[in-house]
């Protein structure tokens, strides 16, 4: 009986304890509600202005990269350097967004300035040096001004603004309080909602509204992580949050914001990556693939093989009939690489008369019968240009991995070998590379 009291004793004390706890956690979470709709109105605030601040820096280094460029025939100095029209540019930047843009030169004095007593004063607004620190290293940086126009102080973003020589020479400084504004004010409902949520505090909606922020926290929380991969560079960075209320409006429209981020960049990188004139990839494009493929092949243990072809006598075809005459002869190499090809392989232009194949998978049999039926629909092609026929004949070095080398220095070193080979074999003509060092 003793054993079994002691029993029952220690249960009940146990149960207390139970209860103790469950009372103190319905406290924690009667307490932790409104705990939560701070830390959601704060993240909320947060990632408005993230938001705002990645837009303000995207538009600002826009309007940089647009004062620096040099357009002949309209314009054959950067528009910085023209105070009158960078002053009309400004003036029609400030009345098309609506925010307040100022231009700064090394010596911090002002350019431009959509207020117009501003112009050609000091820029001393910002008391912990952010522009004259952006100017130094080039890197944007964001601030708010105080002053007597402005007591509740402005968000501003500062950018480099470059030469066309990529020398820093100045600063772009851009206002961003707009869109934060709206973008609070389009949030507003949402903050209302959870300040709501907050103040309830009825026992039968402890858990749901516990439930409801924690949502509300999650999907800000996932909100402000896409915006920080966006500024770091993620063009892939999306927000997809389960709200359908503010906090999905706000996440939809920061995703339309990076898809028109990402196809800016996409065309960007399609442009440098391209030759204009042939269609084909650039040599610096080629090099990085040539990079790439050959980590495949060694972690594969596959052959990799490589061709570089030029063009035999081409100046000639300038010389007799114009350098439109070789323009159109090269876009018609570039056509025959494309239809000849495997879609795999990878085709560019090197540079002037030259151009490069890469074939993954190709030992140096397969690859040499390759350059050869490339070689003979080369010699074989009537190029048709202003009612007459050209016809071009073309050298080809191959090499292949494992075999020739094993790094992108010795495979284009020795290719170039190869090709030069070929033209004193007599043109016309496929080579591997020759023996000896």
């Amino acid at each position: 009986m003793t054993g079994l009291r002691r029993y029952r004793t220690a249960a009940v004390r146990r149960l207390a304890r139970v209860g103790t706890r469950l009372t103190l956690a319905f406290l924690a979470v009667a307490l932790l509600i409104p705990v939560v709709g701070v830390i959601a109105i704060r993240e909320l605030h947060a990632t408005s202005m993230r938001a705002a601040q990645i837009e303000a820096q995207h538009v600002a280094e826009q309007i940089a990269f647009t004062m620096a460029q040099r357009e002949e025939p309209i314009r054959i100095t950067p528009l910085y350097e023209q105070p009158d029209a960078l002053q009309l540019y400004v003036d029609s930047l400030r009345r098309e967004l609506g925010r307040d843009i100022e231009v700064v030169g090394l010596d911090r004095v002002i350019i431009a300035d959509a207020i117009e007593r501003n112009r050609g004063q000091v820029f001393n607004e910002d008391p912990e040096g952010q522009v004259g620190a952006t100017m130094r290293d080039g890197q944007p940086r964001t601030f708010e001004e105080r002053n007597a126009d402005f007591p509740e102080g402005i968000q501003l973003v500062v950018v480099p603004l470059y030469s066309p020589e990529h020398v820093i020479v100045g600063a772009v400084i851009l206002e961003y309080t707009p869109i934060f504004n709206e973008l609070l004010a389009a949030s507003g409902r949402t903050r209302n909602i959870i300040i709501a949520i907050s103040a309830g505090g009825a026992v039968a909606a402890l858990l749901l509204s516990y439930l409801l922020a924690r949502g509300f926290v999650r999907d800000l929380h996932t909100l402000s992580r896409a915006a920080g991969r966006l500024a770091g560079g993620d063009d892939t960075a999306r927000a997809r949050v389960q709200s359908h209320s503010e906090v999905g409006d706000l996440a939809a429209g920061f995703n339309t914001m990076a898809e028109q981020i990402a196809e800016q960049k996409a065309v960007l990188v399609e442009m440098t990556a391209s030759d204009p004139l042939t269609g084909l990839r650039n040599r610096r494009s080629f090099q990085a693939r040539l990079e790439d493929l050959l980590a495949e092949a060694r972690h594969d243990g596959a052959p990799l093989a490589m061709l570089m072809l030029d063009l035999d006598h081409f100046k000639t075809i300038n010389d007799r009939h114009g350098h439109p005459a070789g323009d159109a002869v090269l876009q018609a190499v570039a056509g025959l690489l494309e239809t000849t090809l495997r879609p795999e392989d990878v085709a560019a232009r090197l540079g002037g008369e030259e151009f490069g194949v890469l074939l993954p998978d190709t030992d140096q049999q397969a690859a040499a019968a390759t350059a050869e039926r490339l070689r003979a629909a080369v010699a074989t092609r009537q190029i048709e240009y202003a009612d007459t026929y050209l016809t071009v004949t073309v050298s080809i070095g191959v090499v292949s991995y494992p075999e020739d080398g094993e790094t992108v220095e010795t495979l284009t070193r020795l290719a170039d070998r190869a090709l030069y080979a070929a033209k004193r074999s007599g043109r016309n003509q496929v080579s591997g590379p020759p023996a000896g060092p």
